[in-house]
């Protein structure tokens, strides 16, 4: 069944026993990730235990699909379930990979509980199909996170130290934040603590501190990037690396801006402009980052964005080995990218 993600937490720790599979699906890479996290913690899952518990990413996913099906089906000696962790939130799910899963899922077997994280997956996908109408699954979509959300936050904090704004300034305010919820919600950790130490609250202290807040520059490496700044770019990386651990963030910001921009092309195919592509998007674009898109789908091919997609997919998995220097491995991708747009633009 269909679980909102806003939900989700309280319907789990109800009905864990009703349920064998989980799956996240979504834009919001951070979102995802907070709500398998928190399922792990409150299914007490001993991610350092393997007798127990199973962990799949989808690159051993691709090479051995039957991994799956022979995780569901080995006995458990220790405990009355076993937990299977399968992630799969940086391939693109093909139809191959879904008949495997459901084969595998399909089968009669109460002692085992799936947990799935996945990327943008189409409502049209028979995956999505069939664990919203099973009565055994929990199916939550995780999108962008919305200004409104933000806009509550934000009140909420103000409201909790006693601080008073405008409705107009708290907007202007959630305009600087993500669309990743897994960002503002560091962002909004650090913003309580600003507020808790600091007695004499100004509008201008309040833009001044997020402005220079180092995970919200995360936005700016990113852009000043695809914008082809390449200066820019990478001083803004220099500036959050030391005092930030974001890597994993910015790849997956990198990452979802791509694939973002792999719908518009695929809108574009089906003959609609790229301005109606734009607008026509769900989860929608926020209006300030438009242009941005719209200047950047006549730079890009389906060809280039997967080789960019793989090689991002390459970036994350040597920044998770810590075997290699991450900001020379960052700055080297920035530089790429950032030239080849700058290329491309000129042409």
């Amino acid at each position: 069944m269909k679980i909102k993600s806003d939900i989700f937490l309280d319907h789990i720790k109800k009905n864990f026993d009703e349920n064998k599979i989980i799956f996240f699906y979504g834009s919001n890479l951070g979102l995802i990730d907070l709500l398998y996290n928190k399922s792990i913690e409150l299914l007490n899952i001993d991610l350092k235990d393997p007798f127990n518990v199973s962990k799949i990413d989808g690159s051993d996913f691709k090479e051995n699909p039957y991994i799956l099906e022979d995780n569901i089906n080995t006995l458990n000696i220790f405990s009355e379930k076993r937990f299977i962790l399968l992630d799969l939130s940086q391939i693109s799910i093909n139809k191959n990979i879904e008949n495997i899963i459901l084969n595998s899922v399909e089968i009669e077997n109460d002692k085992y509980f799936l947990i799935i994280k996945a990327g943008n997956v189409s409502s049209q996908n028979k995956l999505i199909k069939y664990f919203e109408k099973s009565s055994s699954s929990i199916l939550t979509p995780c999108y962008e996170e919305n200004t409104y959300k933000i806009k509550s936050d934000l009140k909420f904090l103000f409201i909790k130290h006693k601080v008073s704004f405008s409705n107009d300034f708290i907007s202007d305010l959630s305009s600087i934040f993500n669309t990743d919820t897994l960002a503002n919600k560091i962002e909004l950790e650090k913003l309580d603590l600003f507020l808790i130490n600091n007695k004499n609250i100004t509008e201008n202290s309040l833009l001044k501190f997020l402005e220079n807040n180092e995970d919200i520059n995360l936005n700016k490496v990113v852009k000043s990037c695809l914008n082809g700044e390449t200066k820019n770019s990478l001083f803004y990386l220099d500036k959050i690396y030391e005092v930030s651990n974001s890597n994993i963030v910015l790849i997956r910001m990198f990452s979802k801006h791509f694939k973002i921009l792999e719908k518009i092309l695929l809108s574009n195919q089906h003959g609609k402009t790229f301005t109606e592509a734009i607008n026509n998007l769900r989860p929608p674009i926020f209006f300030k980052d438009k242009p941005l898109f719209l200047s950047q789908c006549k730079l890009w091919s389906f060809k280039k964005i997967n080789l960019i997609q793989k090689r991002l997919i390459d970036l994350e998995f040597k920044s998770k080995t810590g075997l290699y220097p991450e900001k020379t491995l960052l700055s080297q991708f920035i530089l790429s990218v950032s030239v080849l747009t700058k290329s491309k633009a000129r042409t």
